[in-house]
């Protein structure tokens, strides 16, 4: 039986880095945006926007965010077009569930990606990444 008690589960201290992102990085290279210290253990991921991807012919922008140039290994494809690209917005079904509640093992550069999905043209729309997480000792479980 587990040990319950004021010690155990050991409290954490969230913690929290924001970074924008906007339709001039349109492209097939992802931007580095920030950089998570070893041993964080990710627990949410947001994206807040001040408006919708718009101008234009564009019908569908999405933002992805990783850990390589590709920036699908944190938030895979989370639509910037529609309702959800202006607002304060948990990334959700876009989130990489293997991502979250993972120590990493080393300093980890994070990168974002706003691609064009259909139509091209963009000039309006600029997001926020916002991920929350906690760091535990070395090699410690959680």
């Amino acid at each position: 039986m587990a040990i319950v008690n004021m010690s155990y589960p050991k409290p954490r201290a969230a913690q929290t880095k924001l970074a924008v992102l906007s339709v001039a990085t349109n492209g097939t290279t992802a931007a580095e945006i920030m950089v998570l210290p070893k041993w964080a253990v990710v627990t949410g991921i947001y994206i807040i926007g001040s408006a919708t991807a718009t101008g234009g012919t564009v019908s569908a922008a999405t933002i992805n965010v990783g850990t390589s140039a590709t920036a699908t290994e944190l938030v895979s494809g989370f639509d910037v077009y529609g309702t959800t690209g202006e607002g304060y917005h948990p990334a959700g079904a876009a989130t990489v569930g293997s991502a979250l509640c993972t120590p990493l093992t080393v300093d980890t550069h994070v990168y974002a990606k706003y691609t064009e999905v259909t139509g091209s043209g963009a000039t309006g729309g600029s997001w926020t990444i916002k991920i929350e997480y906690f760091v535990t000792g070395p090699q410690e479980t959680l």
